[in-house]
């Protein structure tokens, strides 16, 4: 918020984008905006708009890891542990990322390790 102020201050004045830049990342260094930033707050500017807050948002964005579809995974994975995170997404029609969630956040269930011994090959076994 406080560089931004600062833009809108250096755009008041006459300063190119790329003067406040500059000047940011001299006060700012590596925290300053990206340039890119400097530049879509300046057109906002030259567009007539005066805030410097975050344009209001419709709310949080949909999600597929609904109490619905959580009994589902729970359900799939109770008739069958073998089912890969891929073939629930699938089934279920929600992203990978979404059936990992709730799998992990959700049902608190936690892949296990296997680990395969080989046999010993003896006269007796060939």
């Amino acid at each position: 918020m406080e560089q931004r102020v600062n833009i809108k201050f250096c755009f008041k004045l006459g300063r190119t984008a790329t003067e406040t830049h500059e000047l940011l990342m001299k006060a700012y260094g590596v925290d300053a905006v990206s340039k890119k930033c400097v530049f879509e707050w300046f057109k906002r500017f030259r567009d007539g708009k005066e805030d410097v807050k975050d344009e209001p948002r419709s709310g949080r964005p949909p999600t597929s890891t609904t109490p619905d579809n959580i009994e589902r995974v729970r359900r799939m994975l109770a008739d069958d542990r073998r089912l890969s995170l891929r073939m629930i997404a699938e089934e279920l029609k929600i992203s990978l990322d979404s059936v990992s969630n709730i799998i992990h956040e959700h049902l608190q269930k936690r892949k296990k390790k296997v680990y395969a011994f080989p046999t010993l090959l003896r006269s007796s076994n060939v």
